[in-house]
């Protein structure tokens, strides 16, 4: 046995690894002894090589994430002391018979009006310190390139607990959520400027398909996409997206499933997002959502051939965030559109700015002055 390997060479590989998340955690606890005790209890439910999945996502800042991380049962965790409000209440310390104090000197906090459930409480420990989950304003779900998800067996629920298969998901209906999203401003029409490009060929399948409530099969192209440093387009043909989702940058090779797109560039200037399709709530038409997966926040308009002259409203997207960028129409809704305008002739726009804003905040004006850009078009809703 070498020397100089310390402690770490007595304890088994499961207790490596449940010493090194204690010490990643990002929650502080007033009595770190009975918030240790807890912890212990807590991942005594997990297999070891769902710990060791955890602690790679963790350790790498969510770059190494492929493994899912299957978690104790529900009804497992709501016996838990610190995961119900009702047993926290009654429960009395070991050592000394004291009444419980305040969840928040546990370090396990409970979702409001329910029992926490197992992601919550991952993303909250080693992701998220401040996290709490307000229905009105966002929602935690998982993430397209998690392939456990949630699992319900004999009345039990098993779901995957690797927080960073999870995002907080920003309620449509809402402005600002004053954390994760957040209007920075308005800039001017960009008038100096001609349009970047014509909008790119669509492939003739699209064409001749007719539209149905799935509007895009997960083969078709249903975006454009080029990277811009200023002026400067940094790619000559762009990159057609496809598929369920399209990972960016650093996120690339990271996840399972989907689109990779890459080049040095984006890795130079630390991107790392993903464009997410997925059935809007009532199953009638496909949505958009951009994911910032990165440690730099995203500032991103959405404008439309119909409106270019008019200011764009800039949105600023923190890591860890998703915000639904567009919305393919649905069958009848485009063919209303008809009668005012011809759909197949109204492009989408998407700008996303890497860790700089533009506008009136900033000293940046126009979003063709940002040194890391990406334009996304999307493909028109009736064709």
């Amino acid at each position: 046995m070498p020397l100089d390997c310390g402690i770490w060479c007595l304890l088994s590989e499961r207790r490596r690894h449940v010493e090194k998340l204690w010490r990643l955690r990002t929650i502080q606890s007033a009595d770190e002894k009975r918030a240790r005790r807890r912890f212990n209890r807590l991942l005594r439910a997990f297999d070891t090589e769902d710990l060791a999945a955890i602690l790679k996502a963790v350790q790498t800042g969510g770059r190494d994430i492929k493994q899912c991380a299957p978690g104790p049962p529900m009804d497992i965790v709501e016996e838990t002391p610190g995961c119900s409000k009702d047993t926290a209440a009654a429960e009395t310390d070991d050592d000394d018979g004291l009444q419980q104090q305040k969840f928040e000197d546990s370090g396990l906090i409970p979702q409001i009006d329910k029992p926490m459930s197992m992601p919550y409480l991952c993303c909250k420990l080693w992701r998220w310190k401040e996290l709490q989950v307000d229905a009105a304003l966002h929602r935690l779900d998982p993430l397209p390139w998690c392939r456990f998800g949630r699992v319900t067996m004999n009345n039990a629920t098993v779901s995957c607990c690797n927080p960073y298969h999870y995002a907080l998901w920003i309620v449509v209906l809402t402005n600002d959520t004053g954390f994760g999203d957040e209007l920075t401003g308005t800039s001017m029409a960009n008038n100096m400027l001609p349009p970047s490009r014509a909008p790119p060929p669509l492939p003739d399948s699209l064409a001749t398909t007719p539209v149905t409530p799935n509007i895009h099969s997960h083969a078709s192209a249903w975006a454009h996409m080029y990277r811009w440093q200023q002026k400067e387009r940094m790619d000559e043909n762009g990159v057609t997206l496809r598929g369920q989702f399209v990972a960016v940058g650093l996120l690339a090779d990271a996840v399972h499933d989907g689109q990779n797109v890459c080049i040095d560039w984006d890795i130079a200037n630390e991107v790392s997002f993903a464009l997410i399709r997925q059935p809007d709530p009532e199953q009638i038409c496909e949505e958009v959502w951009l994911y910032n997966s990165g440690n730099k926040p995203l500032f991103i308009s959405v404008s439309s051939s119909l409106n270019s002259h008019k200011a764009e409203t800039i949105r600023r997207l923190s890591s860890g965030y998703c915000y639904r960028v567009h919305k393919f129409a649905a069958r009848n809704v485009s063919a209303t559109r008809l009668i005012e305008s011809d759909p197949a002739n109204t492009h989408y726009f998407l700008n996303i700015s890497v860790g700089k804003g533009w506008g009136s905040n900033y000293h940046r004006i126009y979003h063709t002055d940002t040194p890391c850009r990406y334009e996304v078009i999307f493909v028109p809703d009736f064709l």
